[in-house]
């Protein structure tokens, strides 16, 4: 899945699920370094896209790069956000700037891994376990469009939780908190 919002999907539900814990910018942040390793592969014309940062190790390697070295750039990011809203907008989409160090490895481990778990479903020439093992025993284990459903259905779901979320967090800061959805 090079540069695919289906990744996505379950970090919706993790990010709804545990908020504070769970990082979604730095999460982000290591699916566009593991995807830019294929989308280096394609500009080249080369054979196989997926290569080191397929695999599992490769993975944890990013992770720990993208939740020490990510973790600052996702927080300015986040800042910037919060001073481009309006005084409307910032009452319930301000979001907190400070990533704990926590959310920040929780972010980019479930990123990586997650990531090579999903891909290893659909792509022939990854090798999660290299360098031990040149296998993927989960190539084809459910179908591609079943996949993407999958990924579809729990990005869906981790949406409108979090708008759930959002829409109380909107209605306590309107003064109507103790009604809540």
């Amino acid at each position: 899945m090079p540069v695919t919002p289906f990744h996505f999907g379950p970090a919706a539900i993790v990010k709804s699920a545990s908020s504070q814990w769970f990082s979604l910018t730095v999460f982000g942040l290591t699916q566009v370094i593991i995807d830019l390793e294929p989308l280096y592969y394609m500009a080249q014309g080369m054979w196989p896209i997926h290569r080191f940062l397929h695999t599992y190790l490769g993975a944890a390697i990013v992770a720990v790069v993208a939740a020490v070295a990510g973790k600052p750039l996702c927080e300015w990011f986040l800042r910037l956000w919060n001073e481009r809203l309006s005084d409307v907008q910032r009452r319930w989409l301000s979001v907190e700037p400070a990533i704990t160090r926590g959310a920040a490895f929780a972010g980019s481990l479930f990123g990586g891994f997650s990531h090579i778990l999903l891909d290893s479903v659909m792509h022939s020439d990854i090798r999660p376990f290299a360098p031990w093992s040149d296998t993927n025993g989960l190539l084809y284990a459910i179908s591609i469009g079943t996949l993407y459903e999958l990924c579809a259905v729990t990005g869906l779901l981790g949406l409108l939780w979090l708008a759930i979320l959002l829409a109380r967090r909107w209605r306590a800061a309107a003064g109507d908190g103790a009604h809540g959805i």
